[in-house]
């Protein structure tokens, strides 16, 4: 049996390691190490989509704060492209 929960925790651990900066929560997107990454992964098309969807969603009060960077550039870019 403790080998199953080892080898699950392995498998959680891999699968954490495997996701991309891009995978963070909108509420932990300004952590110091997951705003560094986000900086550096981001291209400004990306990071555009991404601030100018935060700062619509802020001011309707109606942000999802447990969506995904990724799902909010997606959101934004289709917004832009309305």
């Amino acid at each position: 049996m403790h080998l199953k929960s080892t080898a699950a925790l392995a498998l959680a651990a891999m699968l954490a390691a495997c996701s991309g900066p891009t995978d963070v929560k909108l509420s932990e997107m300004n952590q110091p190490e997951n705003a560094q990454k986000l900086a550096e992964a981001l291209s400004p098309q990306d990071r555009e989509a991404l601030i100018t969807y935060i700062a619509r969603h802020t001011m309707k009060n109606d942000i999802d704060y447990k969506m995904t960077v990724k799902e909010a550039i997606k959101a934004g870019k289709a917004e832009q492209n309305k």
